[in-house]
């Protein structure tokens, strides 16, 4: 399946909007210190906030490889959808 059967339907949330070096590169979010997202975690809040995830752990993210990419059911916009994210990994 193509990630472009899932447009309009579903929101892609990389790995990198939360690991990039810089928002030139792919971050969406400030810099959380030492505390940092891995894969899996992602994937366990996006389960838990019941945004019905569906993993691409081998897709890698063009401006930076880092690899990971979950597709989660679009109840918001993007960037809603990733501080939504943010707000419970800092919890």
């Amino acid at each position: 399946m193509s990630l472009r059967d899932y447009k309009g339907e579903k929101v892609a949330i990389w790995l990198a909007y939360f690991l990039a070096s810089s928002r030139g590169k792919g971050r969406k979010i400030r810099k959380i210190g030492e505390k940092r997202i891995d894969f899996n975690s992602l994937l366990i809040i996006c389960q838990k906030l019941g945004l019905d995830p569906v993993p691409f752990p081998d897709k890698i993210h063009p401006a930076t490889g880092i690899p990971g990419l979950i597709m989660v059911n679009k109840i918001e916009g993007k960037y809603k959808i990733i501080k939504m994210i943010m707000k419970e990994f800092l919890k």
